[in-house]
């Protein structure tokens, strides 16, 4: 079972910058194949340009669970030349603003938690696994040095979670916050609601917090779903790269 929380600031109060976190369900039983789907993201432009990030998730997620039938893996590929193909277009254009300046990263996960993942820009994904901590998207194809709408996602990371395993995907401003050894010792935290409240104490403590959209996956047993419900007081386009590379 999946338990996430969400971490957001969506606006900087010094840049031109707004972040956003998004989940999408299936919304009938041929949908539920293909799972959930994931995302963090951060535009830097003009107030005209903010829309770009609901105009990508929107299309992404369109496209993923237009043909239930592809699987996951070929649905988020199909979504991501989708995607390139629309910021394409929006360059010819002349909407070039934008360029270098989204970081976008979105996950897919299935029932069996089987993850899919790709990212764009700087946007980060994190894996905390028996006690390490592991950046998921270092062997993602870098973005291009000079910007290229049609390169914007490029690769797709796959693998299987596992039980009490922990994700974050996140917008840059994470590691802005937080060193590696300081990740790893938040991710060390027993579960995602204690990593979601000291991330919401740090920003708290920021004279003009950064925006940022963090999102928190956990892998949990069943049974600690029920007893959480119960208790009262509680609140990626070139072949896939293997999640076992990474992590080896």
């Amino acid at each position: 079972m999946v338990k996430t929380e969400e971490i957001l600031i969506k606006k900087s109060r010094s840049k031109k910058t707004i972040c956003d976190i998004l989940i999408y369900e299936p919304e009938n039983i041929e949908e539920t194949a293909l799972g959930s789907l994931y995302m963090a993201a951060e535009l830097t432009a003009n107030e005209d340009s903010w829309h770009l990030i609901g105009l990508l998730s929107s299309l992404i997620k369109r496209e993923y669970y237009s043909l239930p039938h592809r699987g996951p893996l070929d649905s988020l590929e199909a979504s991501l030349k989708k995607a390139n193909q629309a910021l394409s277009e929006l360059t010819g254009q002349g909407n070039l603003e934008w360029l270098g300046k989204i970081h976008f990263v979105c996950a897919a996960l299935n029932k069996e938690e089987d993850l899919f993942l790709a990212q764009a820009g700087e946007a980060q994904a994190w894996l905390h696994r028996n006690g390490n901590l592991t950046s998921i998207t270092k062997k993602i194809v870098p973005s291009p040095t000079r910007p290229h709408p049609a390169k914007t996602f490029q690769s797709v990371i796959s693998g299987k979670l596992a039980i009490e395993d922990k994700l974050i995907l996140a917008t840059p401003a994470l590691t802005e916050l937080f060193s590696p050894p300081g990740l790893q010792q938040l991710f060390d935290m027993p579960h995602i609601a204690q990593i979601a409240d000291h991330l919401n104490k740090t920003l708290r403590e920021e004279k003009k917090p950064p925006a940022l959209g963090a999102l928190l996956v956990e892998i949990v047993p069943e049974e600690n779903i029920e007893i959480a419900k119960a208790d009262p007081n509680r609140k990626y386009i070139t072949p896939p790269i293997d999640l076992k590379e990474i992590l080896n």
